[in-house]
């Protein structure tokens, strides 16, 4: 998936169209989407971990996997 995709998913899920990614989600997601790598995210209370492993998951569920 592209970062545009990924962020529409973002919008929707915030019901905020004007939503983007913080620094390094969409880094996180797509290494873990696009290239399949094992991650570990390590940020502050707040940035938007769960947003990461929320998106992640409905992109790998929407393609049959998870």
């Amino acid at each position: 998936m592209e970062k545009h995709g990924a962020e529409l998913l973002l919008q929707r899920m915030l019901s905020n169209t004007s939503a983007t990614f913080r620094e390094g989600q969409w880094e996180a997601i797509d290494a873990v989407v696009n290239q399949r790598r094992k991650l570990l995210v390590v940020q502050r209370t707040g940035w938007g971990k769960s947003a990461v492993y929320f998106i992640a998951s409905k992109i790998f569920r929407d393609r049959g996997a998870g």
